[in-house]
C-alpha cells in the first residue's frame, strides 16, 4: 500500500507528466564537456554576499550547492540588471524563475507589441484570457489582468522582464537550464476564491471595483525591494479588508512552500548546483524560511482544488437560469409581441 501511496505521489509531482512546477518544463542547450573545468578555472569556487545586489539573499553557499534567491519587483528596470549581475558573479547552472506552463509565453513577450495592447485591454480579450475559468475566479484573474495593464501603461515597463532577462543569461550560458517554479494560475486564483465565504466575496470585489490607487512612479517602484516596506503594504490592506489575509495565505504561503520545494528540486537535477531562483520580493522570506524544509506531502495536498462552495453552485446556477430567462423573453416578445 505505501509503494502505490508513493507511486502515485510520484506521478502527481512528475515534472514532464502533469505539474509544471520543479522543472515541468526544462529548456536545455548543448552541454560543453570542459563546462566543470571551465567553471573552476574563472575561480567560482566560492560566492561571496557582498557581490550580491542588495535584494539578493545567499541561501546555500557550501561545498553541496551554491544557491542565490532574488527578489525582484516585476516592474523594475533595475530588477531586470540585477538578473545580470548576479549571473555575472555566479555563472549558474540552473536558473529557477517565478512562472508557470500557462504564464511561459511572458518569456517570449514582445515588450512594445504588449504595451500596445495594454492601451487598446478591451471586454474581448479579457474574455478570451479567463476562457474556461468560474465566474468568480474569471473576475478575479480579470482584475489581475486590468491591473497589470494599468501599471503597464503608468510605467511604459512590460512586466516580467527580470524573467526574459533570466532566459536570455541561460541561452549564453552551456549547459544552463532554465526551471519554471510557480504552481498553475488557475489553481491558486480558484484555491484563493474557494477559500472565501461569500460575504468575503462580496467584500473582497466591492474593494477591488471601488478603489482608487495612487498612480506609481518608478521611484516608488523601488520601495518595493524592501521587504518590510511590502511587508507593511500586506498589513495596511488587511487591515482594511481582513478577507484579504485568506488571499494572501494562498497567492504568497502557499506558492512560497511551492517554490521552496521547486527550489529544493532544482537543486537536486543538476550536477554541481549554482543555482540563482528570481522571485518577486514578496516570496523571499517565505522561501528563505521553507528552503530545505519542504517534502511531497507537503506540497500534494496545494495542487487540489477543494469543491465549489454550496453558494458558488448556487449563484452560478441563478446566473445561468437568468440568462435562459432573458433569452426566452426576448424570443417570445419577438414572436408574440
Amino acid at each position: 500500500m505505501k509503494k502505490t501511496v508513493c507511486t502515485v505521489l510520484k506521478k502527481i509531482l512528475c515534472p514532464r507528466i502533469q505539474y509544471n512546477f520543479a522543472h515541468v518544463k526544462t529548456l536545455h542547450h548543448t552541454t560543453n564537456n570542459n563546462y566543470t573545468n571551465l567553471f573552476l578555472s574563472r575561480g567560482f569556487g566560492s560566492v561571496v554576499g557582498s557581490d550580491l545586489p542588495s535584494s539578493a539573499t545567499l541561501l546555500q553557499n557550501n561545498n553541496e550547492a551554491k544557491v542565490v534567491l532574488l527578489g525582484t519587483v516585476h516592474f523594475s528596470k533595475q530588477s531586470v540588471e540585477d538578473v545580470s549581475t548576479i549571473v555575472k558573479v555566479l555563472q549558474p547552472n540552473a536558473i529557477l524563475i517565478e512562472l508557470c506552463r500557462q504564464r511561459v509565453s511572458l518569456l517570449e513577450l514582445d515588450d512594445k507589441k504588449f504595451l500596445e495592447d495594454a492601451k487598446n485591454l478591451d471586454t474581448q480579450k479579457i474574455k478570451q484570457a479567463v476562457k474556461g475559468q468560474g465566474l468568480v475566479s474569471g473576475m478575479l484573474h480579470a482584475m489581475l489582468l486590468k491591473t497589470y495593464a494599468d501599471i503597464a501603461k503608468e510605467l511604459g515597463v512590460a512586466p516580467g522582464g527580470e524573467f526574459r532577462r533570466a532566459y536570455q543569461e541561460m541561452k549564453k550560458i552551456p549547459g544552463c537550464k532554465l526551471f519554471l517554479g510557480d504552481r498553475p494560475i488557475q489553481i491558486t486564483i480558484a484555491r484563493a476564491f474557494q477559500s472565501l465565504s461569500v460575504l468575503e466575496v462580496g467584500q473582497v470585489l466591492y474593494h477591488l471595483t471601488t478603489a482608487n490607487p495612487k498612480p506609481l512612479n518608478k521611484n516608488q517602484l523601488e520601495k518595493y525591494k524592501d521587504k518590510d516596506y511590502v511587508q507593511e503594504q500586506f498589513r495596511e490592506i488587511t487591515r482594511e479588508v481582513p478577507a484579504f489575509k485568506k488571499i494572501f495565505h494562498v497567492f504568497v504561503d502557499e506558492r512560497d512552500k511551492c517554490l521552496a520545494f521547486s527550489l529544493q528540486e532544482c537543486v537536486r537535477a543538476v550536477q554541481n548546483p549554482r543555482v540563482l531562483a528570481v522571485v518577486g520580493m514578496g516570496h523571499v522570506d517565505g522561501i528563505s524560511k521553507y528552503y530545505g524544509k519542504m517534502k511531497q506531502e507537503d506540497i500534494v495536498p496545494l495542487l487540489f482544488i477543494p469543491p465549489r462552495p454550496l453558494y458558488a453552485v448556487l449563484l452560478g446556477k441563478a446566473i445561468k437560469f437568468t440568462f435562459y430567462f432573458l433569452i426566452f423573453s426576448i424570443v417570445y416578445r419577438f414572436f408574440f409581441g
